[in-house]
């Protein structure tokens, strides 16, 4: 899977799991809706402010946002 669509992918579940809208989060990360939405489906990066912001909004960890592959090379470091 392509990293964009894995990100997109990881906070798309993160969303979910708190049960919050995308308009939410959205304006939470200080970034539009329309935005969002294209992000999640991998046309975009998410820069690292807006996955703090995200992370923040939903109480979760930034590292759970990203793909497997950054965790394992961390991990193995």
């Amino acid at each position: 899977m392509h990293t964009n669509q894995e990100t997109g992918a990881k906070v798309a579940e993160a969303i979910r799991r708190a049960d919050r809208t995308q308009a939410w989060v959205a304006d939470k990360a200080g970034i539009s809706t329309g935005t969002l939405r294209k992000k999640l489906r991998g046309g975009t990066s998410f820069t690292v402010a807006e996955l703090r912001d995200i992370a923040e909004a939903l109480n979760v960890s930034p590292s759970s946002l990203l793909p497997v592959e950054f965790a394992e090379s961390r991990a193995a470091a």
